[in-house]
């Protein structure tokens, strides 16, 4: 009985606590980046606030692969906000861990620690999962044209349950084609986020840069977030990376109509906006 895990009282796809966890935490690094990014203290207290209750509420789903989301997310996040210190972000990380496991519920450890120890998981969900992504991986290599129909993997799988693991429910229900163009879909706006960080980077302490940075950045770790915690979760054909997909080239194309120009494009001279050089110089230019 896994009675004790928090589900959405929406119902939907909210209603499993894994999927509405892979939402929250997407949701977080976007939350840090308009924290960091707000210069009004309210806003900040508000920011963090909802920042807060988001991760709160990732905890009590007792997902594990959220938590390996959120993990890699964090992570992230440190790596590019401390990027003038990384090793003053480590004491930081390691200080924010033992927060995070001494305010989470007595049994939340256990959880996580049956990723690894198949023991500790009294249901056997995660030895039940192994089986299943062997079965999506065998199925995928046997059908890798077209693969066996979008939602019918669980036709030959165990016991009707669906593969948990979004890369394999695209390979084995609609081919191999299929999954490089699903992965393809997540990889490119990160690459366009991360020209955008770097174009940003000199004038993230204004006010305009400062916005596009952080939230360039936040985007990045979401869209980290969730490839990572979708390894655990069938969500492919649910809306949670579209709508950050979305989010990116909305970002992109505000970006875009500020400075005149596409991402990574040359200025009016043909020179390419050097990352010291603010982008505000490259529409003076033109």
């Amino acid at each position: 009985d896994e009675g004790y895990r928090v589900g959405g009282s929406i119902g939907g796809i909210f209603d499993n606590p894994n999927d509405m966890a892979i939402h929250l935490i997407s949701m977080v690094p976007i939350g840090i980046a308009l924290l960091v990014s707000a210069r009004n203290f309210l806003k900040k207290l508000i920011y963090g606030s909802c920042t807060a209750l988001l991760v709160a509420g990732t905890v009590v789903t007792f997902s594990r692969g959220a938590f390996l989301g959120l993990s890699f997310a964090i992570a992230a996040l440190a790596f590019k906000l401390g990027r003038r210190n990384r090793l003053a972000m480590l004491p930081l990380l390691l200080a924010a861990a033992m927060g995070f496991f001494a305010l989470a519920p007595s049994n939340y450890s256990g959880r996580l620690a049956s990723m690894f120890d198949h023991s500790l998981d009294p249901n056997g969900s995660a030895s039940q999962r192994q089986a299943i992504l062997t079965r999506s991986i065998i199925v995928a290599l046997r059908h890798p044209l077209l693969g066996i129909g979008m939602g019918n993997f669980h036709i030959m799988s165990i016991r009707e349950l669906v593969s948990h693991n979004s890369y394999t429910q695209v390979a084995s229900e609609m081919g191999m084609t299929a999954l490089v163009l699903y992965v393809m879909f997540m990889v490119a706006p990160l690459r366009r986020l991360r020209q955008m960080e770097r174009e940003t980077f000199a004038e993230r302490r204004g006010k305009r840069g400062r916005r596009f940075y952080y939230l360039a950045i936040g985007l990045q770790a979401s869209l980290i977030a969730f490839m990572v915690s979708s390894f655990f979760g069938s969500v492919a054909y649910q809306w949670y990376v579209y709508y950050l997909v979305g989010y990116a080239v909305c970002l992109r194309r505000l970006y875009e109509s500020e400075i005149g120009r596409a991402v990574g494009e040359s200025t009016a001279d043909g020179e390419a906006v050097p990352q010291s050089q603010p982008a505000s110089a490259a529409v003076a230019s033109v």
